[in-house]
């Protein structure tokens, strides 16, 4: 029975991780935490706002000692209370406080939707990157091993007279490079697996293989970014509508019970225990050197340049749209060209390693050969991966989460 604990240990240990994983977990990073609270942060600011117009009721109290007492008054005054009061009209203050406070909650709720798609894609190449620069280290090992085959074969022939020194050191120059290469690319791989564990919390032992579905039918929505700005705008211009409430009326109700307690009173008998005192105070500005119309102005002047950073970036979007259908069909047309540069590229050099082990041609045809197809190779692993990219590049600026359709 204690070999199944350590299965699954080496089970866990070995498994592959996959894209939804990663991206799943990479929507949970602190970055996207930091944009939760941002959003609970809004939505809290908002409740607090409408509340704070709510009916309020306070409590008071005060003790006051005089020393020397007037005629009339008491050397020892004590008071309590409760005071209610509440806001009828404040000039559409409220209202215009509310909204504002309503379009900084969307608007935060859709920047965080935005950053969590916008994680996904980031998550999504940086994926393909990776896995492209392991199929890079596995073709350079491959050919590094037909270069080593060579190598040994060419070492016998050079003690028996029927290889160069020269081809011998080409053949070895060769070696070292590839071992230079890869060492290159597997130092890139381990920068970028630990970016990818940095951005998604994850240990990487190995990367499962995924695709990305291919669109159909997809409607284009605006994108999270896009709509988070409008309210952002939206909120900057209810901020200043607050402002002509300083030209209107502001009428408040206020209600106030009092107890007294009075001590060393000459005059007791003009004296109330107790009293209610109901206040209706209506107040309005009359007059502010134009310091609140200034201050609107100014809010307003913030408001349009919110609007001229939305329209651009509105327009950027929809070109990006439209390069992202582009960026499909480039993928597609050099899928179809690499893969006749592969099949030619292998064919050639099927019938080049023959010859050369003929010895009809000499190892610089082969060695071109062998580049040719190492080449070609990465070349149609790569376009394939960029296919799959670009399919999500085209979801993410449909304003839809590249997430939902990795396969």
């Amino acid at each position: 029975m204690r070999l199944f604990p350590l299965f699954f240990v080496v089970c866990s240990v070995y498994a592959e991780t996959t894209l939804p994983q990663l991206i799943e977990s990479g929507q949970q990073n602190e970055k996207v935490e930091s944009y939760i609270q941002l959003s609970n942060a809004a939505k809290l600011a908002y409740r607090s706002t409408k509340r704070a117009y709510f009916p309020k009721i306070d409590g008071f109290g005060n003790a006051t000692y005089a020393d020397p007492t007037g005629g009339f008054e008491a050397q020892q005054t004590y008071t309590a209370g409760l005071k209610g009061e509440m806001t009828l009209f404040d000039g559409f203050k409220r209202e215009n406080l509310l909204d504002q406070h309503k379009a900084l909650e969307h608007a935060a709720n859709h920047q965080l939707q935005g950053i969590k798609k916008e994680i996904s894609l980031d998550i999504i190449q940086r994926y393909f990157n990776l896995q492209n620069t392991h199929d890079e280290i596995n073709t350079l090992m491959l050919m590094r091993d037909q270069l080593e085959a060579q190598l040994v074969r060419l070492e016998k022939f050079k003690t028996v007279g029927l290889a160069s020194e020269d081809s011998l050191m080409r053949m070895r120059s060769e070696v070292s490079d590839a071992d230079y290469r890869i060492e290159d690319l597997r130092y890139q791989a381990d920068r970028q697996t630990a970016e990818l564990e940095t951005m998604t919390n994850q240990r990487i032992k190995s990367l499962a293989p995924s695709e990305i579905a291919a669109p159909s039918n997809v409607r284009s929505e605006e994108l999270d970014t896009l709509i988070a700005m409008r309210y952002s705008r939206d909120a900057k211009i209810y901020e200043a509508k607050q402002k002509d409430a300083s030209y209107l009326p502001t009428l408040k109700l206020e209600d106030q019970y009092s107890y007294y307690d009075y001590r060393d009173d000459p005059m007791p008998q003009i004296r109330v225990n107790n009293q209610n005192k109901f206040i209706v105070s209506l107040n309005m500005n009359l007059f502010d050197f134009s310091s609140a119309s200034t201050a609107k102005e100014a809010l307003l002047a913030e408001a349009q340049a919110k609007s001229n950073e939305f329209a651009y970036a509105s327009k950027e979007a929809e070109n990006n749209f439209l390069l992202a259908k582009r960026y499909i069909d480039r993928s597609r047309t050099l899928i179809g060209a690499s893969q006749k540069t592969f099949d030619a590229a292998s064919k050639t050099f099927d019938a080049v390693k023959k010859k050369y082990e003929s010895r009809i041609v000499d190892y610089v045809t082969y060695l071109d050969a062998l580049h040719t197809l190492t080449d070609a190779t990465n070349q149609l692993s790569q376009a394939k991966r960029t296919l799959h990219y670009a399919y999500a590049v085209y979801y993410y600026y449909a304003g839809m989460d590249p997430k939902e359709f990795v396969r």
